[in-house]
């Protein structure tokens, strides 16, 4: 069961659908969570508020630590 974070909007306000892909997504974060949809959430899944994850080359383990934290609060 994955990780409970998120906005508390549900899936139906926006639109969480399969068939594409929340782990491209600049909201979601391992554990199947995610920053503005409330519940458990497929990286395999997609939403109407999805936004391209930035690139970013720089990150090492400590930033991936911090962005784990943030949904394990």
């Amino acid at each position: 069961m994955g990780i409970s974070a998120g906005a508390g909007l549900s899936k139906e306000e926006v639109n969480y659908r399969h068939y594409e892909k929340c782990q491209t997504c600049m909201h979601f974060y391992p554990q199947n969570s995610c920053d503005l949809v409330q519940g458990n959430i497929s990286s395999d899944a997609v939403c109407d508020r999805w936004e391209i994850k930035p690139k970013d080359e720089g990150k090492d383990a400590s930033f991936y630590k911090s962005e784990f934290d943030k949904v394990n609060k």
